[in-house]
């Protein structure tokens, strides 16, 4: 039995590092409890995505367009979102409440949380880097921080004229963005073939960085702050009232206070516990008798050498979806979102989809040699947004998952508001529309 926290953090990703540094940051007792043997496991799905920071993304997964062309991509198995057929109640579920969710009042009003989400937590991206970070200032370079832009380019008319109306729609709603033609996409990239794209656009608010880096110099400032880590910790039950998690699933709804985390390191006691495990938070808090609607989202990606030539602007492959980040020496290519369960295999069909992308637009070749090959859950909710707020079954129980592709981009702005809600404070922005309860019972 360890001695008393005030707070234990359960996992080691990214939300969990973010979490635990702004705990730690306002005087907190902490102790971030991670389930490998370190922390940002190559199993999380932070370890080795893209590393966007992208304040400019306001649009939710779940969308008025997503239905069309999901029907599209759905049962094909090289499609940037896939759902592998499976009998799953829980799939089922989700997809009721993903339909639901992509009705144009939905996205209309999840659109400014996103952005003001966005904003905020690029701001504390920032302050953390040690400054404007535009160039790695500070200690951002590290985990090589660049404020420097995403540039989206189009392989086909239909792709441009696409683009340019959302550009449209996220102007409106204040978000930096420039249409390119093709030859100023090639000056500002120029590992784009020439003829190989008809336009781009520029969201010059948006940056990169190395998201294992990042993921454990925010552990690494907890623990100068005086958090405890603890790897190795595997969290397979709770105590309550005096009791195992079944005297926990018993409890009132609001009424219950888990007083011990149970792990394969011992019992964790502490005044209030943050579930932010990825993916696995929903299997988790079942054992607290709550339901999240959180599919584990694969996501794939392959780390080459970094062409001579190649710019410090991540691209992406608009209509492909697929997103090459520069990162040191390594180019990373990566995206896809692929539904199937806790089936983590590999599937070469979705890799050389990666790969061949790559060769279309900046030539790199599609059988060259491979540094890394990877894949790991995103934790995806239903209606495109995170869940942040208090179990609606325990008052000392704080949910943080769900962020999808976002949980690198969104980290600090949910570090900031789960410290806040720990410390009993009004949270800094409005985050009702995040909270556990709204997916019902």
């Amino acid at each position: 039995m360890s001695e008393r926290s005030d707070v234990v953090v359960v996992g080691g990703g990214v939300i969990g590092a973010c979490v635990a540094q702004a705990l730690a940051a306002k005087g907190a007792a902490v102790t971030l409890l991670e389930r490998e043997s370190e922390v940002c496991p190559p199993a999380s799905a932070v370890y080795a995505n893209c590393g966007l920071l992208v304040p400019s993304e306001i649009e939710p997964l779940a969308h008025p367009g997503a239905l069309g062309q999901g029907l599209r991509w759905l049962l094909d198995g090289s499609s940037p979102f896939y759902v592998k057929p499976r009998a799953s109640l829980g799939l089922a579920r989700w997809l009721w409440l993903f339909r639901r969710a992509c009705a144009p009042e939905v996205a209309r009003r999840h659109a400014p949380l996103l952005h003001e989400l966005g904003d905020n937590s690029a701001a504390l991206h920032d302050e953390l880097a040690g400054g404007s970070g535009a160039e790695g200032a500070g200690g951002g370079a590290a985990w090589h921080y660049r404020r420097n832009g995403w540039l989206f380019v189009y392989e086909t008319a239909a792709g441009m004229a696409a683009a340019e109306a959302a550009a449209r729609k996220a102007r409106a709603l204040g978000v930096a963005v420039q249409v390119l033609a093709a030859d100023e996409v090639c000056e500002r990239a120029p590992q784009v073939r020439p003829g190989s794209v008809v336009g781009g656009v520029l969201t010059p608010d948006d940056g990169h960085m190395d998201p294992a880096a990042f993921t454990r110099a925010m552990v690494a400032r907890a623990q100068r702050d005086g958090a405890t880590v603890v790897t190795g910790a595997e969290v397979y039950g709770f105590e309550a009232g005096g009791g195992p998690a079944a005297a926990v699933r018993r409890g009132r709804a609001g009424g219950g206070h888990v007083h011990a985390v149970r792990t394969t390191r011992g019992a964790f006691t502490a005044g209030q516990v943050v579930v932010a495990a990825g993916a696995w938070t929903s299997l988790l808090l079942r054992e607290l008798g709550l339901r999240l609607p959180i599919e584990p989202a694969k996501g794939y990606s392959i780390d080459v050498a970094r062409p001579e030539g190649t710019s410090e602007l991540p691209l992406c492959v608009g209509e492909a979806h697929v997103v090459l980040t520069p990162l040191g020496d390594a180019l990373r290519l990566g995206s896809t979102l692929e539904l199937a369960g806790w089936d983590l295999r590999l599937r070469p069909r979705r890799l050389a989809g990666l790969r061949r992308a790559a060769a279309r637009v900046v030539g790199l070749p599609e059988d060259g040699p491979v540094r890394q090959v990877w894949r790991g859950p995103r934790p995806l909710t239903p209606d495109g947004l995170p869940v942040v707020g208090r179990s609606p079954r325990h008052q000392n129980v704080v949910v943080a998952t769900g962020h999808c592709m976002l949980g690198l981009s969104l980290g600090p702005v949910t570090g900031r508001l789960v410290a806040e809600l720990c410390a009993g404070e009004p949270p800094s922005l409005d985050i009702a529309a995040l909270a556990p309860a709204r997916f019902g019972r």
